[in-house]
């Protein structure tokens, strides 16, 4: 297993974009999610009754619910769902939204802090070569995408999916159209003080080899990560056609030639005549 660091292609401006989405996420967590997450128990059994109802209900309001995201609408408006279905129940729902609100929402500190290495180590980079605009655009929609091929191999479900994963796995997706041979500074189990560099395909090839053979009895959801990661790759191919490298103007079309005007046509004067 390698754990990134940092990529060495130096960076032409600042990540304003990875830089908001990474104060948004914190905030998220410190800030609007229950505390019992900030204690670092979540990850344990140590959590008390109420602590365990208040965090299923926080994650049932604001993840994305597969059955209710099926049929775009909430279980209290008649969503069925055929597994989990003992989860709580939320009136009101905005299950459209909660495609958006499901990517800030973190299990655990641990899970957070892992996201957001990945998402400034490869979302950076991405942002530095498509722009603000184009980079938020494939975070989000990557993100969205990801969220879906988990509901569509999980249709019936009523445990909701939480977590950046999906989007930052779009990222890393996109890095690998601009900058597969880069190298990353990484360290490598079981050699954790260890710093190599490998290039970004021997890093996120065998991370996506990783999520295919995930146990289906584990709380990844490993399906959104190789959603988002193909989403994040064919949007990139495409916004490298269109979005031309810092630096580089875009290709513009040669003027054409003015219309001539009728009136200032003159005739050629006449030869000479003995």
């Amino acid at each position: 297993m390698a754990l990134p660091l940092r990529d060495d292609s130096p960076r032409r401006q600042v990540p304003w974009v990875v830089l908001t989405l990474l104060a948004l996420n914190l905030a998220v967590f410190l800030f609007l999610q229950p505390a019992s997450l900030q204690q670092g128990r979540a990850d344990t059994a140590t959590l008390s009754a109420e602590q365990d109802r208040e965090l299923s209900e926080h994650f049932s309001a604001w993840g994305a619910v597969p059955c209710e995201v099926r049929v775009l609408e909430s279980r209290s408006d008649g969503a069925r769902c055929t597994s989990d279905a003992d989860r709580p129940i939320i009136d009101n729902k905005p299950v459209l939204a909660s495609l958006i609100t499901a990517m800030f929402l973190h299990g655990s500190l641990a899970h957070l802090a892992v996201n957001m290495l990945f998402l400034w180590v490869f979302g950076a980079a991405v942002e530095d070569r498509f722009g603000p605009g184009p980079f938020l655009g494939l975070y989000v929609v990557g993100g969205v995408l990801g969220t879906l091929a988990y509901v569509a191999l999980n249709s019936g479900s009523a445990a909701p999916v939480v977590g950046a994963s999906g989007a930052i796995s779009a990222a890393m997706g996109a890095y690998l159209v601009i900058g597969a041979r880069r190298r990353i500074l990484s360290f490598v189990a079981p050699l954790p003080l260890v710093v190599v560099a490998l290039p970004a395909w021997a890093l996120l090839a065998p991370y996506l080899v990783s999520q295919l053979v995930t146990p289906e009895d584990t709380a990844v959801a490993w399906q959104a990560h190789v959603g988002g990661m193909v989403a994040g790759f064919v949007l990139a191919a495409g916004l490298r056609l269109v979005v031309p490298p810092p630096g580089r103007p875009r290709r513009r079309a040669a003027p054409s030639e003015p219309a001539l005007d009728p009136a200032s046509w003159t005739l050629p004067a006449a030869p000479p005549t003995a």
